[in-house]
């Protein structure tokens, strides 16, 4: 019985390739849905043959040619002429094709068959004939109620038609289930979530509550689990790291809090001729606490990211609130690590001001722009000012007391203060040589110079209706980057790279971030080189990023949304190529 589930989940693996391109389900047309009942805990979707080649090809001739030209002849010649005597024969084009637990197994099962798999066909007896060995089909017997049975894999099969779909089963009980009328998945999902999975190429439905319920015991050991890690880990960090492992802290509790609320979950896979996307989506039951944090949460289209200065690593906006600052520390702000009660009693200071929107524009080592949008800027200047006098060397590993100079300069309506921070890296290093000598301590020094340089000149400031942060290695360089945003002129709204990503994500989020993958990664390597073993060796030249290479983006998305959040990943084909060509086609000597 094993060996046949194996089978079934091949056959889907095998006959189902993720597509490219994203289409709801025709309004009126049958969704398939119907055909799973709607008490089945977990079920898989994959879309049809014929169109799910024609999407994946699509997409890799854009994205990886050179993978595509290794795989497809291969692929082809499974799809028109099948394998081991099997066929595939006798399917719908466009699927649908299920693959459903009809009931969660336990913790302790040693043996597990209550799954379906559940495909459109168009013309039911050309698929069995097909699927089928002739010696399988000489072997079929009638089982009554429209059930018949043969040896599939060496194991018993049961094989049932619904008038358009197939149901194949290694249980007897589940398909004499599918004999008996039942009220379909459709009716029991969201109009929304419905319309996502069955546009996925791959997707996956989860009823939550199901999972909670049987799996209750073991949720509540993880939680217990993680906690206790956290806690050992606490005790061996370094002062400075304690504020991010008191976020970790803060948020195990609403992350399992959020499990238990949740009703139904969402996975999908996308394939787009303009690159790869990922969707996670979770439901809410409606009344729970997750439910109600969530009911004031009304994501935004972050349009103004498109006015900030191009060719930076990463950019991120994220939607703000006074209870988000209280929370997160100087995370959000920018501030120097360290959970000072300097850093902390500038974010309660911060969250009166009237948190709105962060935009921010950065590239390694440390430079770049951030604009904050408050209900008062001048008194979340008014804060930072405040916070870098009170600043002490020690508590975040500075030479001397930030040298601050107040009206600094001024860019058209923005009055800008500054501040200049000489890093002790010897001070910051202490725990890497404390625990590997002298030689880690060395290396880790060179690493942290090429992620926040020697020192960090930052210029802060407002307009009366915007405050800005930059960080750049001087006060000319600075001044471009505000330019930039403030003219709307050489932004990155006008690079392709950037365009390409942002109209493949949501158009409104709460949380959205862009990264340059490439370019990221070639920067982030050259920082840890210097902590590689010895012995360690990289290819010549590599990565081989071209001098003036294109930008070229992955793109994230957080969407918090009344009862649903949700997150997305999207890989376009450029980055993929550009990833592929600068690192790894290098790396594996292609």
């Amino acid at each position: 019985m094993y060996r046949l589930r194996l089978s079934l989940l091949a056959a889907v693996c095998l006959i189902v390739v993720p597509s490219a391109v994203w289409s709801a389900p025709a309004q009126g047309a049958r969704s398939g849905l119907e055909q799973v009942p709607d008490t089945a805990p977990i079920v898989l979707h994959l879309r049809g043959v014929k169109g799910t080649r024609d999407h994946l090809v699509a997409m890799m001739k854009n994205a990886l040619p050179d993978v595509l030209a290794k795989f497809q002849k291969e692929m082809d010649d499974f799809i028109q002429n099948g394998k081991d005597g099997r066929k595939i024969r006798g399917l719908r084009d466009d699927g649908p094709i299920f693959f459903a637990l009809t009931e969660l197994p336990k913790v302790d099962a040693g043996h597990f068959d209550k799954v379906a798999l559940i495909l459109a066909v168009s013309d039911y007896k050309e698929f069995l004939n097909n699927i089928l060995t002739e010696e399988e089909r000489k072997g079929m017997t009638d089982k009554g109620e429209g059930i018949q049975s043969t040896t599939f894999e060496r194991e018993t099969a049961y094989f049932l038609d619904r008038k358009g779909y197939a149901v194949i089963t290694p249980n007897e009980d589940v398909a004499k289930s599918f004999t008996k009328k039942f009220t379909g998945l459709h009716a029991k999902m969201s109009k929304e979530q419905a319309a996502k999975l069955l546009g996925s190429d791959l997707g996956a439905y989860v009823n939550m509550e199901a999972v909670n319920k049987e799996y209750a015991d073991e949720i509540k050991k993880a939680k217990e689990g993680i906690e206790q890690l956290i806690s050992l880990g606490a005790a061996g960090v370094d002062e400075s790291q304690k504020q991010m492992i008191e976020v970790f802290k803060k948020a195990i509790g609403p992350t399992f809090q959020a499990i238990e609320d949740m009703q139904a979950a969402l996975v999908t896979i996308e394939m787009r001729p303009g690159g790869f996307g990922l969707h996670l989506q979770s439901e809410m039951k409606e009344g729970s606490p997750t439910a109600n944090l969530l009911q004031d949460s009304r994501p935004v289209a972050f349009t103004e990211l498109g006015r900030m200065p191009p060719d930076r690593h990463f950019y991120i906006a994220m939607k703000a609130s006074a209870a988000l600052y209280k929370n997160l520390g100087g995370l959000i702000a920018g501030l120097p690590a360290g959970g000072t009660g300097v850093s902390v009693a500038l974010m309660e200071e911060l969250a009166k001001a009237g948190p709105n929107m962060m935009l921010s524009s950065v590239s390694l080592p440390t430079n770049g722009l951030t604009v904050y949008q408050y209900d008062d800027p001048a008194k979340a200047v008014a804060a930072t000012l405040k916070m870098y006098g009170k600043m002490e060397p020690k508590e975040v590993k500075l030479k001397q007391k930030p040298a601050i100079k107040s009206d600094a300069e001024k860019c058209g309506d923005f009055k800008l203060h500054s501040v200049q921070m000489v890093w002790d890296f010897d001070k910051l290093a202490e725990p890497v040589a404390a625990k590997g000598g002298d030689d880690a301590k060395k290396q880790y020094i060179e690493a942290m110079k090429g992620i926040l340089g020697e020192k960090t000149n930052i210029w802060f400031g407002t307009d009366g209706k915007t405050m800005v942060q930059i960080t750049a290695p001087d006060w000319p360089a600075a001044k471009k980057l505000l330019e930039q945003y403030t003219n709307s002129k050489a932004t990155v709204g006008e690079v392709k790279g950037f365009q390409d990503v942002r109209k493949e994500m949501p158009r409104q989020a709460s949380l959205m971030g862009l990264v340059d993958a490439a370019h990221m990664f070639s920067t982030i390597l050259e920082t840890v080189k210097p902590m590689l073993p010895p012995g360690v060796a990289l290819p010549p030249g590599w990565p081989n990023l071209p001098a003036k290479s294109p930008s070229a983006y992955v793109g994230m998305a957080v969407t918090m949304q009344p009862n649903r959040g949700s997150f997305d990943l999207f890989i376009t084909a450029a980055s993929a190529k550009e990833f592929y060509k600068a690192v790894v086609k290098p790396l594996v000597g292609e």
